[in-house]
């Protein structure tokens, strides 16, 4: 994309595709790492999560009226989708040698701008019946960020650990 110029249901569109992105990401680290059952529902439930996401952002398009989807959407979220969908890329996962290189991998996207992208989008488009679950969301994407770190498994969470591993090709 070398114009960031778009409209709303452009912005909907690419956040929803970063969310699915984001989801198939952590499935197939799901299948890459099914020898370790704890690790693979671990990324399962990551991506569960991100499939929630995406659903909620399509509720909120649906609710969006035509003439506000056609508007301008503004530039630097449109900028933040795709830097953040270049991030998601699957062909990141050619890179994934070790449980050490997916959790650096899932770290790097759930600290990207993914999440503001989300809120931005929740705050500022969302239905009075939608708003009245912000402060839910807002919680439930700083738990899902959390949950990286503290809900690894504990076999996997020191970096030695993780680095002694290895992905299924």
């Amino acid at each position: 994309m070398s114009d960031a110029t778009g409209t709303v249901a452009e912005l909907f569109e690419r956040a929803i595709a970063l969310e699915r992105a984001a989801e198939a990401l952590y499935q197939q680290l799901g299948k890459m790492f099914a020898n370790q059952p704890e690790v693979a529902l671990f990324w399962k439930r990551y991506a569960d999560e991100e499939d929630g996401h995406a659903s909620y952002l399509e509720r909120i398009q649906a609710g969006v009226g035509a003439g506000r989807l056609v508007q301008h959407a503004n530039e630097d979220m449109l900028r933040k989708v795709h830097d953040c969908l270049e991030q998601a890329s699957p062909a990141r996962l050619n890179h994934v040698k070790t449980l050490e290189d997916a959790y650096q991998l899932a770290h790097e996207l759930e600290n990207s701008e993914t999440n503001a992208i989300f809120e931005f989008i929740v705050l500022n488009f969302s239905t009075d019946e939608l708003a009245k679950s912000h402060s839910f969301l807002r919680t439930q994407l700083n738990t899902h960020i959390a949950r990286l770190e503290n809900d690894f498994p504990n076999p996997y969470k020191s970096r030695n650990a993780r680095q002694n591993v290895f992905a299924w090709q």
